[in-house]
């Protein structure tokens, strides 16, 4: 049956309009694929749907969405037996940009239980083809009637129309792809069956629906009753499914095995082994959605790259893949999860690449948040040897969740946080330290440290530890940034050794280090001239026992540590590193020397001053300014005795 063509305008105002959808609307031409599969789905599930009570719309047989590429011809064919278009139907759907039928469908089965969940919603995705295809055809036939119909268009603003006859029911879509430029980057050849797999697997895989693919391979040949031929062999092209069709995040969580779930955790991580532990739940009400969630065993090699992931959370919306690295769904802090969310209702943009933000996002947001942690609070609480494990991997990450989040959640993190300490070698959390205090302890004390042996071996420790008090020790670099924000445990202040006034001083002692310092006040202000531009002042301390002298910041400032690192990393100011008060200990023997000296030998005194000063440096595991000039210094008095000349 031949007629001449009919040649019509689609019904959009201009032909910018389809350049713009064509050109601008998506970010990665491999999403056509996506999108050319989601609407086979959707046709699909109407004639399923509808054939339940029109026998002339009932499937006659398996149904199936079939993807055939042709590299000779250049061509790709996605066909599916669905329910199929009229006349009407294809100027409606595919003449008219953004008309969806998929939501005509929807509003017409509201209120019907047995309605399937379509994924179409803009009416838009179609015309991804014209991304990767010079000219796209559309042959399609509704089951209910005879007639078929061939829609034929270059993207250019027109579309050519004319009925065909013996047609299959369902929809056959042929691409006469653009011609493939290996040379262009991230460019992909879409009839290479590998790339076809690829595509399907990461967008379509959960798609309810077998997607075949027409392979070619090689095996042996087959006599006429279908059976092989020993010795022979010959190359067929074959039909192969390559979606896996039900998502077990479905599935009810008894009817999931272990295996199951560590293949989902590997397949969303990258990874390899088993997750630690799985969150599997369902939302119900206003906002439907099914999540997943795993807590690693070990961190991924990336967590602490210069640009880290910021969310390793997967989205699907009714089944099918929307974005790999969803951050409105998972805070920064929790970046080191895998899982995925799979909403019903989800608003994306027109493109489907990415969402709409609204409060949904942020309620499932919340929602996730709350599960990890909760999770987390039953790890430590029922296997506390798994959880420090996981806290040794992934506890620097989650205490930046001390500085981000507020109210509740921040002080449920920060239960679930864990310190070394000077109580021993093993972990301690807030609550462990407060049930351990004394009676009369006015505080938590921290010290900030860059590692475990410094923070030991500091100064800052003499006076809580002959006072029997127990003292924290921030290692991680984020610890300061937290602590910043966490002031308190429960009422009980967090006060850092390190940092501002001494908090263990009492009256007494303050009064009497007045007392000294008035004594000894030339000896001070000639220690200040001489190391100017190395502290912020110097003066006398009650904080130290057996140490000469110790270096004190400001209340709010930063470690050293922490600043040359945030120097280093480009971070932190350009500007010096802050300076801090050199505290002396009035007890110590020294001090009765540098006043000799300071009298005796002026040369003798200016090195004595920079020596105390690079030993408290080193004493908190910093570097003196000149270490040459410095092991200098400590030879020279070596080969002096014991005292000045």
């Amino acid at each position: 049956m031949t007629t001449k063509a009919e040649r019509l305008e689609f019904q959009a105002e201009t032909k910018e309009l389809l350049d713009l959808m064509i050109h601008s609307l998506y970010s990665h031409k491999e999403i056509f694929l996506r999108e050319l599969c989601s609407n086979s789905s959707d046709a699909l599930d109407k004639r399923r749907f509808l054939g339940l009570t029109d026998p002339r719309l009932a499937p006659d047989g398996e149904l199936a969405i079939e993807i055939e590429p042709d590299p000779a011809a250049r061509t790709l064919i996605v066909r599916d037996n669905g329910i199929g278009m009229g006349r009407e139907e294809l100027i409606e759907n595919l003449g008219t940009i953004a008309r969806s039928g998929t939501k005509r469908f929807l509003l017409d089965a509201r209120g019907k239980t047995d309605a399937p969940e379509l994924i179409g919603q803009f009416g838009v995705g179609f015309y991804s083809a014209f991304m990767v295809a010079d000219e796209v055809v559309v042959e399609s036939r509704r089951p209910d009637s005879p007639e078929g119909w061939r829609w034929r268009s270059r993207g250019d603003g027109h579309f050519e129309l004319e009925p065909l006859a013996d047609l299959p029911a369902g929809t056959r879509i042929v691409l006469h792809l653009k011609q493939h430029d290996e040379d262009e980057a991230g460019a992909q050849d879409f009839t290479a069956e590998w790339v076809l797999r690829d595509i399907v697997r990461r967008y379509s895989d959960f798609v309810a629906y077998p997607i075949k693919l027409l392979t070619q391979r090689r095996g042996p040949k087959l006599d006429d009753q279908g059976q092989p031929i020993e010795g022979s062999e010959e190359s067929r092209r074959e039909w192969v499914v390559i979606n896996s069709q039900k998502p077990i995040w479905m599935r009810p969580k008894s009817e999931i095995s272990a295996e199951q779930y560590a293949e989902l955790y590997r397949r969303i991580s990258r990874g390899f082994g088993e997750p630690l532990e799985t969150i599997h739940f369902r939302a119900e009400g206003s906002n439907e959605y099914t999540a997943v969630l795993f807590l690693p065993k070990e961190k991924p090699l990336e967590l602490f790259e210069s640009e880290p992931k910021k969310s390793r959370v997967q989205l699907y919306v009714k089944r099918v893949f929307i974005t790999a690295d969803c951050e409105e769904l998972m805070p920064a802090w929790l970046r080191f999860v895998p899982g995925l969310v799979d909403s019903s209702d989800l608003p994306l943009n027109v493109s489907r690449e990415t969402l709409q933000h609204n409060r949904q996002l942020a309620q499932i947001k919340k929602r996730l948040t709350r599960k990890v942690l909760e999770s987390l609070g039953a790890l430590a609480k029922e296997r506390r040897a798994d959880f420090e494990a996981f806290w040794g991997q992934f506890g620097p990450v989650l205490k930046e969740g001390l500085y981000f989040e507020e109210g509740d959640q921040r002080d449920e993190l920060a239960g679930l946080c864990l310190f070394r300490s000077s109580h021993g070698d093993g972990w301690t959390s807030l609550q462990e330290y407060v049930e351990r205090m004394p009676a009369g302890q006015p505080a938590i004390y921290a010290l900030a440290a860059p590692d475990l042996e410094v923070a030991r071996r500091s100064p800052h420790l003499e006076r809580p530890r002959a006072k029997g008090y127990e003292v924290l020790y921030l290692l991680d670099p984020v610890d300061e940034f937290a602590f910043q924000r966490l002031e308190d445990w429960h009422g009980t202040k967090i006060q850092s050794l390190g940092k501002g006034a001494d908090q263990l001083e009492d009256e007494g002692e303050k009064q009497r280090r007045g007392e000294l310092e008035g004594q000894h006040k030339a000896l001070l202000e000639a220690m200040q001239q001489h190391l100017s531009g190395a502290v912020a002042g110097v003066s006398f301390s009650s904080r130290l026992s057996a140490s000469a002298a110790v270096l004190v910041g400001e209340e709010h400032s930063f470690s050293p540590h922490v600043e040359k690192l945030m120097r280093e990393s480009g971070r932190g100011p350009a500007a010096p590193a802050s300076r801090r008060r050199l505290e002396l200990n009035p007890a110590h023997g020294l001090v009765e020397r540098l006043e000799r000296l300071r009298q005796e030998s002026p040369e003798r005194f200016g090195e004595h001053c920079d020596l105390l000063y690079g030993q408290a440096l080193l004493s908190e595991g910093a570097t003196p300014p000149d270490p040459a000039r410095f092991a200098a210094l400590v030879g020279k008095l070596l080969l002096a005795g014991s005292g000045p000349s």
